[in-house]
């Protein structure tokens, strides 16, 4: 009963896999939002047709692994594919790639690349991790199994809390200062891609000590042939001569596959509820993550960034699977309150539905601080008066009515595009001329309540400069200083800067160029055009005019988020208990309900079930008919409310298999160091 040395070879190589897989995925929405520029939808869609990949090539890479390559092979071929998905997937992420399309064509073949390797090798590695032991070694098997499955949250769990990091707080590109240099997504994809490389050279480090079976034909693909030979034969029969008992014993079949066969089809009929449990579980890395992004990520002084919230499902997975199996079940236990495998599973639906009402629920809070934004069918104007006087902007289309703006303020409105064709300028009991810049620079006059405002010649001339605004943070001290230049009679690319106090202050680019490292001033010595303090909040943006003659004011364009992050930590809590009634004790049942040579059928249908979830969220998200992502919330939890009736009915017929029923696994032979030995397939066990 000694520990094979080598399984931590395995271990190991599954620890690096899952960092690099969740890791990757952590950050994958935020790219295909804010570095990609697409919207909401088409980035949850693009998601979760990543995740229907990731989950659809188990069958594949199980079928080549039984019949082709064995299981060695396959891990080792697909893990090279799986290693250069993330080379091309890093390589689109890199800003100097000199087209955003190709930025978008690299990624999608990357990964392309990630889904192939990283499903064909999922049904794989924890059956080959099993093969390393002997007969008589159950016990410490199971051991191995635990181990394993510690090591795929631990990876997991690491991942998602620190790959966000490199994402938004390294500095990658110190010298450049446009937007896509902001963000660090190349690090945030490289470093998983490097960990994949780790997991490869690990797994091959261990390969003079493995025990490797050879392939001996797909069960799968049997069990396939099993199905589709008996629906035709059975077609094909007349009716009048279909006196067999059950219509699998059309199949030309050995009698135990048929056998099998069946009790795999009756645990299959339980499984037809289970997409949508995994449609809403697997929305914990897109729509949980966009409603991260609405809310307020500081705990006191720790700021949780968006796509670290997905840190709470490892986190609370290794906390509750423990205690539940100390303290829970043993209280049921004691007190003859029967919860057995059927009943955990139509609770864990029921707790994701809830769960997805909590998420409505807070998303109702969120919409109701925030700044409300054009529908599909509108568009945003932004009417900015810097006079010190009233002006109405008036569309030609009188079913919009006019739009009064006063001193000093900025006026949004969302008009459809019928109701808005061209806007005519009016002012209130004033009269105003707006000042321009020719090449002559010719002054003109504002005139606005007797107040005139006079540009001379001169003044015009040294008007037309362009400026560099510094923004300093008091209160977050540790950041530099951010800068950026504004071109005359335009806008400055935003500026990212932390909460709190911050001052703002415009130089003359002309008289200090790019240098604003002395302090007290833009650079120089120079002194600021124009300099004020703003208080600004998490999630705020902020518009600030400058009217080039020293005055300037500010406007909020975007409310901030003030509903803290923690709100969603019921919502992952609930959730993570349904996962662990439902998806732990699932698989458990499903093993014993089972023949051993079907287990591997089971796996690899399992993992479907969840590709088939993420299709019903790919078909809500493109259908784009739920203005309101409270409402898409809700349909979500009536959806698996639904499923969990279904279940019920479908458990409340359910018949139990006594275990020594079902046929133990036959011997097969076994190749170890290059030489064929007698040996217990346990295909029964992974």
């Amino acid at each position: 009963n000694r520990y094979p040395k080598h399984i931590f070879f395995i271990v190991g190589n599954e620890f690096c896999e899952r960092f690099s897989y969740y890791g990757m995925r952590s950050v994958l929405l935020l790219y295909l939002r804010d570095y990609l520029h697409w919207d909401d939808d088409t980035s949850t869609s693009v998601y979760h047709a990543f995740t229907v990949l990731a989950y659809l090539f188990p069958l594949l890479g199980a079928i080549v692994a039984d019949s082709y390559w064995g299981k060695y092979k396959t891990i080792i071929y697909l893990s090279i594919v799986y290693v250069f998905g993330h080379i091309v997937k890093t390589i689109g992420s890199i800003p100097y790639v000199p087209s955003q399309v190709a930025h978008a064509v690299l990624s999608m073949f990357g990964l392309f690349f990630i889904a192939v390797g990283t499903g064909g090798i999922k049904p794989c590695v924890s059956s080959f991790g099993g093969d390393q032991f002997k007969p008589g070694q159950s016990y410490i098997r199971k051991q191995f199994f635990s181990l394993f499955y510690f090591a795929i949250n631990a990876g997991s769990l690491i991942s998602t809390f620190v790959t966000p990091i490199f994402r938004a707080d390294v500095d990658c590109y110190p010298n450049e200062t446009a937007p896509e240099f902001d963000q660090c997504f190349a690090l945030a994809f490289g470093v998983p891609g490097a960990l994949m490389v780790v997991a490869l050279i690990l797994f091959i480090a261990g390969t003079r000590w493995y025990t490797i079976y050879p392939p001996e034909g797909s069960i799968i693909t049997k069990f396939c042939m099993c199905i589709y030979t008996a629906c035709r034969n059975r077609w094909n029969t007349p009716k009048q001569e279909r006196n067999k008992e059950h219509w699998l014993e059309y199949a030309d079949s050995p009698p135990k596959l048929i056998r099998d066969t069946k009790y795999v089809l009756r645990v299959l009929v339980l499984y037809i509820p289970l997409p949508f449990f995994w449609a809403l579980f697997d929305q914990q890395g897109s729509r949980w993550t966009l409603q991260a992004i609405q809310t307020n990520g500081y705990l006191g002084s720790l700021l949780i960034k968006p796509d670290q919230v997905e840190v709470l499902n490892p986190l609370l997975i290794v906390t509750l699977i423990p205690l539940f199996e100390a303290t829970l079940y043993p209280f049921l236990r004691y007190f003859n309150i029967p919860f057995p495998p059927l009943r955990r599973m139509t609770v864990g639906l029921i707790l994701a539905g809830c769960s997805f009402i909590a998420a409505a629920i807070l998303q109702i809070e969120i919409d109701k601080t925030l700044t409300p934004l054009p529908k599909s069918f509108e568009f945003g104007v932004r009417f900015i008066n810097s006079a010190p006087c009233n002006v109405t902007f008036t569309p030609s289309n009188t079913a919009l009515p006019p739009i009064p703006v006063g001193p000093d303020q900025v006026r949004v409105v969302h008009p459809s595009i019928e109701q808005l064709l061209y806007i005519k300028l009016a002012v209130s009991t004033n009269t105003i001329y707006f000042y321009h810049h020719t090449a002559s620079a010719e002054f003109t006059y504002l005139t606005c309540n007797g107040d005139v405002r006079s540009i001379s010649t001169t003044g015009a001339k040294e008007q037309q400069r362009d400026l560099v605004i510094r923004v300093t943070s008091v209160e977050r001290g540790r950041l530099p200083p951010r800068t950026t230049d504004v071109a005359y009679s335009n806008r400055s690319d935003s500026i990212d800067i932390g909460y709190g106090l911050a001052t703002i202050e415009a130089y003359n680019k002309a008289t200090i160029g790019n240098d604003t490292s002395t302090e007290g001033s833009g650079g120089g010595g120079d002194v600021a055009l124009y300099s004020t303090q703003l208080y600004l909040d998490v999630g705020g943006v902020y518009s600030i005019v400058y009217d080039g003659l020293g005055a300037g004011y500010t406007n909020l364009d975007l409310n901030p988020n003030t509903v803290n992050v923690a709100w969603m930590i019921p919502q992952f809590l609930i959730i993570t208990v349904g996962e662990v009634f439902l998806s732990v004790t699932g698989l458990e049942f499903s093993y014993t309900q089972a023949p051993p040579s079907m287990k591997s059928v089971l796996t690899s249908i399992w993992l479907f079930t969840v590709s088939l979830g993420n299709i019903i969220v790919l078909i809500i998200a493109e259908a784009k008919g739920i203005e309101k992502q409270s409402d898409e919330f809700f349909l979500f939890a009536g959806l698996i409310f639904v499923a969990a009736l279904l279940f019920i009915f479908l458990a409340y017929r359910w018949v139990d298999i006594e275990s020594e029923d079902i046929e133990l696994p036959d011997y097969s032979v076994v190749v170890k160091n290059g030489e064929k030995i007698n040996g217990d397939a346990i295909n029964g066990d992974v």
